[in-house]
């Protein structure tokens, strides 16, 4: 299933034959003419990608741009513009936008653009998938470690209380109990420390970040 795009350009011929296109490439579109209507597709519809026109009837797609630098999540944005000055490309990338695409836009070069964009996206949502599986594995292992250690302790308390009334009781039945407490005793701590010192439950050491760019 392709991920969602949202189209934003304001020209009606433009708008519905990219959107044919988009569509018989398989990709699932909504469309926006203006800022308002591209700010509320976005908070509703929930793109992973955007093709967005600059020059907008109520504004620029710079203010759509420029509001998405800030989202942890935000989509990929495609500019699309009649504007072929390289400043303009420049100011596009550095407000985040992920390639810039002069008009007329040729359809081959948008496919793989999309393409590209697509990839990445989904390989951004499998690093932030994996992030987040690593930290509830992190916080289980603090949370074993923890356990472990409090268990140790108190077998250490039992082994302890345990020898010392041994040393005070003269029955031989309720001295060979206490014998049999210590020894489990003694076997279980030695299982905590076992476990403490498996490798999946020692703190794991800082690792060098991917490389990958948040997006």
């Amino acid at each position: 299933m392709q991920e969602p795009i949202l189209l934003v350009e304001d020209d009606q011929i433009l708008q519905l034959s990219l959107t044919t296109m988009l569509r018989r490439e398989g990709y699932a579109v909504d469309t926006a003419r203006n800022v308002a209507e591209a700010r509320l597709a976005i908070l509703n519809r929930h793109p992973r990608v955007i093709l967005l026109d600059l020059g907008l009837p109520d504004g620029s797609g710079f203010d759509i741009l420029t509001g998405l630098s800030t989202e942890i999540d935000r989509p990929l944005v495609i500019v699309t513009t009649a504007n072929d000055s390289p400043k303009a490309a420049i100011e596009a990338l550095a407000a985040g936008a992920f390639d810039y695409l002069t008009k007329p836009i040729n359809h081959e070069t948008l496919r793989y653009t999309l393409r590209r964009a697509v990839s990445y996206d989904q390989l951004r949502q499998q690093v932030r998938e994996f992030e987040r599986l690593q930290t509830a594995v992190d916080e289980a292992q603090l949370t074993v470690r923890s356990v472990t250690h409090h268990i140790s302790q108190v077998l250490t308390v039992i082994v302890g209380e345990a020898q010392l009334v041994r040393e005070e009781v003269t029955d031989a039945s309720l001295r060979g109990s206490l014998d049999r407490i210590v020894r489990m005793a003694e076997d279980a701590a030695q299982m905590m420390a076992t476990l403490r010192a498996v490798r999946l439950f020692a703190p794991r050491e800082t690792s060098v970040g991917s490389g990958l760019d948040s997006g």
